[in-house]
């Protein structure tokens, strides 16, 4: 350690900082912090030398501002720390973040440099009816998401999914089994792992779990997407019949207020022939208050073509007044929806429009209206409603109304 730090720690223990008391300002740091160690430990591993001309300034008390300066070079050299350090770094950066705004260093900053992990979450609360058969369900769902900057340009994401039936638990009754969902690398142009796929609006895929492969981007205004994965939603939807998936996206930024979409998926070789199929789609946002969405697509494959002959077919339409604004509380949003999906299209989706229930095929042998409702009830949470008035396209419809409420809350 430099002996100008040494003294300054030396000076500060000495002058008794004890108190919190304003200098200017900023505030006093307190001689038993235990800031002062960490910094001792980052000015031994040769990270930091002091504050401004190199010194410690152990003539004067030391101020939290003061103490933000050091914890910038500290930033500035992160690269030189271990893991231990680095940890160290984060946590100074932490206790001064507001000192370091007044300097211009923002955390996220730091965050990104040092490869610290993060950690955030989501709370579900559920609730469901169908009228046929008669059911109701709730259930609590939590997800946990660590996130870590690797180097510069890569990136970590894995999550963590526990779920449990309201009155109900696994694992020695206390509480539901937590399974890994997400694990993933993410680049510039790529993403390697267990990850979330969406292709297109949704309409054929979209699935924000359990999905193992790669996908590779290229392009900017239009962008080119290649995909190849295992996806175990695939598999349970369809029986096995499809497990490994080839897609291709391609989306073109039209203007501010359109985008377009194309997708192409099939069976990998090693699957029966029952997803061969394109989809094109549109979201334009050119009028006040008012999103549209929409997205139609054919299945061509020979599962599909066994019913009658023909391809199947579905679409999906929406209109959305407003909605809301997960950090604004009390704004609002309000939609109508349409969906019409022949037996065997095979949409495997998790509703990029809708949340239908649990025991109704989202997007295969269905049709009908639904209606939804979303507010934000304080910051970081938001209720929603749907009412869902679907039924079968068999010859004799089966009735598939049914409504759901939740409230999901971040942390």
């Amino acid at each position: 350690m430099k002996k100008s730090m040494r003294t300054a720690l030396a000076a500060a223990i000495m002058l008794g900082i004890t108190s919190t008391a304003w200098a200017g300002p900023f505030a006093d740091v307190p001689a038993d912090n235990w800031a002062y160690g960490a910094v001792n430990k980052l000015a031994a591993a040769g990270i930091v030398d002091g504050y401004g001309d190199g010194t410690f300034k152990g003539d004067k008390t030391i101020t939290r501002y003061e103490m933000a300066q050091i914890v910038a070079k500290a930033m500035e050299h992160a690269d030189k720390a271990d893991a231990e350090n680095k940890a160290l770094i984060n946590k100074l950066a932490e206790e001064y973040a507001q000192e370091l705004d007044s300097l211009g260093v923002r955390v996220t900053a730091l965050e990104n440099k040092v490869g610290n992990i993060k950690w955030t979450g989501q709370v579900r609360e559920w609730y469901q009816n169908i009228d046929e058969p008669k059911s109701r369900q709730g259930e609590t769902r939590i997800l946990l998401w660590t996130n870590a900057q690797l180097t510069k340009d890569l990136n970590f994401t894995g999550r963590f999914s526990a779920l449990s039936d309201w009155g109900t638990a696994t694992g020695a009754g206390v509480g539901a089994q937590v399974s890994m969902d997400n694990a993933y690398l993410s680049g510039k142009n790529f993403t390697l792992g267990r990850q979330p796929i969406t292709l297109g609006k949704g309409l054929v895929y979209n699935i924000g779990y359990d999905n193992d492969g790669v996908t590779l981007t290229v392009g900017d205004k239009i962008k080119l997407t290649g995909a190849a994965f295992k996806s175990l939603a695939a598999s349970n939807a369809t029986g096995g019949a499809v497990k490994n998936i080839l897609a291709a996206n391609v989306a073109y930024k039209v203007s501010d207020d359109l985008d377009l979409t194309g997708v192409y998926a099939k069976n990998a070789s090693t699957d029966q022939d029952a997803l061969n199929t394109w989809a094109a789609g549109f979201e334009y946002k050119g009028i006040n208050n008012l999103t549209l969405i929409g997205e139609y697509g054919q299945n061509t494959s020979d599962y599909a073509k066994d019913l009658d002959g023909d391809a199947a077919e579905a679409w999906v339409a929406q209109a959305k007044i407003k909605g809301a604004d997960w950090s604004k509380p009390h704004t609002y949003g309000f939609w109508v929806g349409y969906r019409d999906a022949d037996d065997r299209f095979n949409g495997i989706t998790g509703d990029p429009l809708w949340e239908t229930p649990y025991g109704i095929q989202t997007m295969n042998n269905i049709k009908g209206v639904d209606y939804g409702f979303e507010y934000t009830v304080f910051k970081n949470a938001v209720v929603t409603v749907n009412y869902l008035d679907l039924e079968t396209k068999d010859a004799t419809p089966v009735d598939k109304k049914s409504y759901t409420a939740q409230l999901r809350y971040f942390f």
